[in-house]
């Protein structure tokens, strides 16, 4: 035996599993699956046909898992392209959000809540392993602590992966269909100035390698963010990353995502399908309340709010939010809420859940 590793699907190994090769085939195809979606007019379509695309290269086992530099470069890309679009009259709607987002951090209780019922009742998955999985973020650290807990970690990261798919590709249908209209990324501003995006990109670079350096989750997408922001919402610079560019970091990004997949069990993918999907569909169909009940109470636009409260996949519901032409301010502000709510209750959570799982070990 060489030591490759046969594909899980069909027991070959691709000659293309490796370096730039790889890279070069799972990007391709992901730009090939987002320029396809995006021509036929798909709500959210460079990123959800990259998704998919890359998702369904990794069944044969012929996708490759996106390198560093590749998934920096699109997070730097995509941050800009956030922070492009707030101008000072996006700073206005910041009133609501400190009530929104305190509706947000029920609705993600009642959402690990639901999911983890569904999985423990129906599914009959043992509590560590249905808490883990229902837990909407924070995958690496559940996976992390997943076997200490007794937990299984393939069932854990099949329905967080399945969870970041549903997401990315319902969630735009849900919200053309509430609205019956066909929603399109920010217009109505001319691209920034070659000089004014070389520096806007220098700036958004070092502040997101910054983050990084400080372990912040989404470090990258955060601190370009941030920056472009900046640069922007205080008017000094009053245009917008090209639309090319824009469309090139949501493809990238979805083929970051789409490349989890590789080296996948298949095999076990298709035996958790049904729990991970009744389990998925739990908690989006509490998101959906919470999100029809705060838009209609705040006044907010449904589609904006309902991509606020997705249950997970920060760094694709921010991008997501940016290409159906949604507040990425508003939605930003929510997930980042999230994240930080969710890694400062889980060690503790985790901790009382250890605790109690003792005396049966005895």
């Amino acid at each position: 035996m060489s030591g490759a590793k046969p594909d899980n699907s069909v027991g070959v190994v691709s000659p293309w599993k490796s370096g730039w090769r790889g890279q070069t085939l799972t990007m391709g195809t992901a730009f090939c699956g987002g320029l396809s979606f995006l021509m036929l007019g798909v709500p959210g379509g460079a990123m959800s046909g990259s998704v998919l695309s890359v998702a369904f290269l990794s069944y044969f086992g012929w996708a490759t898992p996106i390198g560093n530099i590749l998934r920096i470069t699109a997070m730097a890309i995509t941050g800009m392209s956030i922070g492009s679009a707030i101008d000072p009259g996006t700073l206005k709607n910041m009133a609501t959000y400190p009530v929104s987002i305190s509706i947000m951090a029920l609705c993600v209780i009642c959402v690990t809540a639901s999911s983890m019922a569904v999985s423990a009742l129906i599914s009959r998955w043992a509590p560590p392993t249905a808490l883990l999985a229902a837990v909407p973020g924070s995958m690496a650290y559940i996976l992390s602590v997943s076997l200490s807990l007794g937990a299984d970690p393939p069932r854990v990261a099949i329905v967080q992966m399945i969870r970041v798919i549903f997401l990315v590709v319902l969630l735009p249908i849900i919200i053309v269909l509430e609205s019956d209209a066909h929603l399109s990324p920010v217009a109505g501003l001319v691209n920034d100035p070659p000089l004014m995006l070389l520096g806007t990109a220098v700036c958004s670079v070092t502040l997101g390698l910054f983050f990084l350096r400080m372990r912040m989750g989404g470090g990258m997408i955060f601190g370009a963010m941030i920056a472009s922001g900046i640069i922007h919402g205080t008017g000094f610079a009053t245009g917008r990353v090209p639309f090319e560019m824009m469309m090139v970091g949501q493809i990238m990004i979805g083929a970051w995502a789409g490349s989890r997949f590789a080296d996948f069990d298949w095999a076990l993918f298709g035996r958790t399908l049904v729990a991970s999907t009744l389990a998925n569909g739990a908690g989006i169909l509490v998101t959906l309340i919470f999100a029809t009940a705060a838009s209609t109470w705040l006044g907010m636009p449904f589609g904006a709010t309902l991509i606020a409260y997705a249950p997970g996949g920060l760094e694709a519901m921010i991008v997501l939010a940016l290409g159906l032409g949604i507040d990425p301010l508003f939605v930003s502000a929510h997930h980042f809420s999230r994240y930080f709510m969710i890694n400062l209750s889980l060690p503790f959570i985790i901790q009382w859940l250890m605790k109690r799982q003792k005396p049966t070990g005895a």
